[in-house]
C-alpha cells in the first residue's frame, strides 16, 4: 500500500503564494484585508508572503483608492507588479495568425497580426511563427515564463500537434509546440481556440464563479468550449466541444471535414454569402448586396441595424445553432451560455434570439431555463485565453515563477 507524502512547510507557504497570486491576477486590484477575508491566512502569513512577492517583483503596491474609501486612513491597494515575468500567446485563426504579449491578469501589452503566405503549408507556418515569436520578444525586456498556442482545430493538444484544419491550406500534422519549443525553454502549450476561450472567461471573464457552462466561437466556423465542475473539459487529446461538426441533417450535403450536414456547413460564411445573393432581388437596398464579401461581423451588425435581409440571414443562422445547442443541452446540464464573436454595433440580436428558441422548444425541459449572454472579449477570447492556459499553469503550480525555473512538472 502507497504512503501518500504529507506537505511539508514550503508545500504549505508556495499553496498560500499561487492563491495570493490568483486573487490579484483574477481582481485586478485587492487590499490585504480583502486577500485576508478570501484566504483565511493571518495578517502576519500574508504579510510576509506579500513582503516576499514585492521583494520578487510578482506583486506591487498602487498608489489607487478603492472605490468605496471615504475617510479616514487610507487602505493600500495590491496589485500584480509591471515588472512581472509575462507570457507569449500566439493564436492561428483560418485567416490571420497573432501574437501577443501579456501578463498573468490577461492584459495585453503587445499585438500584432500577420497574414498567411499565399501557399499555406508547415513549411511557410513554420516560417511565419517563427518570425512572429521572434519579433514579439524583442517588445519586452521582461521574463517569459512560458508560451500559449491557441488555435483551430482538430487538434492533439497532448502532442502539440495540428491534426488536418478545414479550409487551411495544405498544414498536415503540424507540430506548433515544437516550432515554438525550438525558440525557447520555457514550458509551450497548445489549446483549442474555443477551450482557450472559456479558459478566459472562466479567470478573467464572466465566467468566474460559474461551475459548468458552453462557450460558443463564432469565427470563421463554430466551436465550443465546455466548462464543467469548474473546469474545462478538453477530452483526451482537445478535441471537445466540436459542435460545428456535428451532425443536423445526416442526409445533408458533404461539409468540408467529410461528414454529412454538419453545422458548420449551414452555418459558414460561404453559405451565409450565397443566401445573400439568392435573397438579393427581394432586397437590393441592404447594404449586404452592395459589399462583395460581407463576414459574419457585417451581418451582424447590418441586422442590429433592421437590415431586414441581415435579419433574414441571422434567423436562419440561429435555428441551425439552436438545434445543435438543444443537442449539447440534453448532454451537459448547464443553463449558461456565453458566445464570442466580432460586432461593432451594440446589440444582442443572436442572443435573444438563442434564448426564446431553446427555452421554447419542444420537449426542452419546462423547469430549465437558458440565460446566453455576449462574451466580455468579444471575438478576442481565444486570444486572451492563449495567456490564459499558461496563467492557469502558474496558478496551479506547474509553472514555476522562481527565477530560471521555468520548466513544467
Amino acid at each position: 500500500m502507497n504512503k501518500k507524502k504529507g506537505l511539508n512547510i514550503n508545500d504549505v507557504r508556495e499553496t498560500n503564494r499561487l492563491s495570493v497570486l490568483r486573487l490579484l491576477a483574477t481582481n485586478k486590484m485587492m487590499s490585504r484585508a480583502e486577500l485576508a477575508r478570501h484566504t483565511g491566512l493571518t495578517k502576519m502569513t500574508l504579510s510576509n508572503l506579500i513582503q516576499d512577492m514585492i521583494a520578487e517583483n510578482l506583486v506591487a503596491e498602487s498608489q489607487q483608492l478603492p472605490d468605496d474609501y471615504q475617510t479616514g486612513r487610507k487602505p493600500v491597494l495590491l496589485m500584480i507588479s509591471p515588472d512581472s515575468p509575462c507570457i507569449l500567446g500566439v493564436l492561428i485563426r483560418r485567416d490571420v495568425l497573432t501574437t501577443v504579449i501579456g501578463d498573468l491578469t490577461g492584459n495585453v501589452i503587445y499585438k500584432n497580426t500577420a497574414e498567411y503566405p499565399a501557399e499555406l503549408n508547415n513549411d511557410t507556418l513554420k516560417k511565419l511563427i517563427s518570425e512572429q515569436y521572434t519579433l514579439a520578444l524583442k517588445h519586452t525586456s521582461r521574463r517569459v515564463i512560458g508560451t500559449g498556442i491557441s488555435s483551430i482545430g482538430p487538434l492533439d493538444e497532448n502532442e502539440g500537434v495540428l491534426l488536418h484544419p478545414p479550409e487551411f491550406g495544405s498544414v498536415y500534422h503540424f507540430n506548433a509546440v515544437k516550432v515554438i519549443g525550438e525558440l525557447t525553454e520555457a514550458p509551450v502549450f497548445l489549446i483549442n481556440d474555443a477551450n482557450a476561450a472559456a479558459l478566459a472567461e472562466k479567470l478573467y471573464g464572466i465566467g468566474k464563479g460559474c461551475a459548468n457552462y458552453i462557450y460558443v466561437h463564432l469565427m470563421n466556423g463554430i466551436g465550443a468550449g465546455l466548462v464543467l465542475n469548474g473546469r474545462i473539459h478538453t477530452g483526451n487529446v482537445g478535441q471537445g466541444g466540436e459542435i460545428g461538426h456535428t451532425s443536423i441533417n445526416f442526409e445533408g450535403p458533404f461539409c468540408s471535414c467529410g461528414n454529412r450536414g454538419c453545422l458548420d456547413y449551414y452555418t459558414n460564411i460561404h453559405n451565409l454569402r450565397k443566401r445573400i445573393t439568392m435573397q438579393a432581388g427581394l432586397n437590393s437596398e441592404s447594404r449586404l448586396v452592395q459589399q462583395d464579401a460581407p463576414t459574419l461581423a457585417d451581418i451582424i451588425d447590418a441586422a442590429h441595424q433592421k437590415d431586414q435581409l441581415a435579419v433574414s440571414v441571422l434567423d436562419e443562422f440561429c435555428r441551425y445553432l439552436t438545434w445543435s445547442l438543444i443537442n449539447t443541452l440534453s448532454l451537459i446540464d448547464s443553463d449558461f451560455i456565453i458566445i464570442g464573436y466580432e460586432k461593432n454595433v451594440a446589440g444582442g440580436l443572436i442572443e435573444e434570439t438563442l434564448m426564446l428558441n431553446i427555452n421554447n422548444a419542444p420537449g426542452f425541459n419546462e423547469n430549465r431555463k437558458v440565460s446566453i449572454v455576449h462574451s466580455v472579449f468579444g471575438a478576442s477570447a481565444p486570444l486572451i485565453g492563449a495567456i490564459a492556459v499558461i496563467s492557469e499553469h502558474v496558478f496551479s503550480g506547474q509553472i514555476k515563477l522562481t527565477p530560471g525555473v521555468t520548466s513544467q512538472h
